[in-house]
């Protein structure tokens, strides 16, 4: 789904890797995260920014309209340019 980053970076898909549903609530998704140490990418960037904790995985936003090869440019050229310790704790928007 995402060639470039994928080869950036250890990449994981809430539905297609964890077997969440679509409808998944955002706590939920966001306990994952804290769990298993990632990053959350999102649409939702407003609801997830208020789950974001000190220490805890950050969370990246990115705009609605965005193709995958959109999305997987500019989350490669995000990772290139930022270290992941720069994200935790934080809310960003790309």
């Amino acid at each position: 789904m995402f060639p470039t980053l994928c080869k950036k970076a250890n990449v994981a898909h809430i539905v297609h890797d964890y077997g969440f549903s679509y409808q998944a609530e955002d706590e939920h998704i966001y306990q994952k995260a804290i769990e298993d140490k990632r990053i959350v990418v999102t649409i939702n960037f407003k609801d997830f920014h208020k789950l974001v904790k000190p220490g805890q995985p950050g969370i990246i936003g990115i705009p609605s309209q965005l193709t995958n090869s959109e999305i997987d440019a500019i989350l490669s050229r995000f990772i290139s340019l930022n270290k992941v310790e720069d994200c935790i704790g934080k809310g960003i928007k790309i």
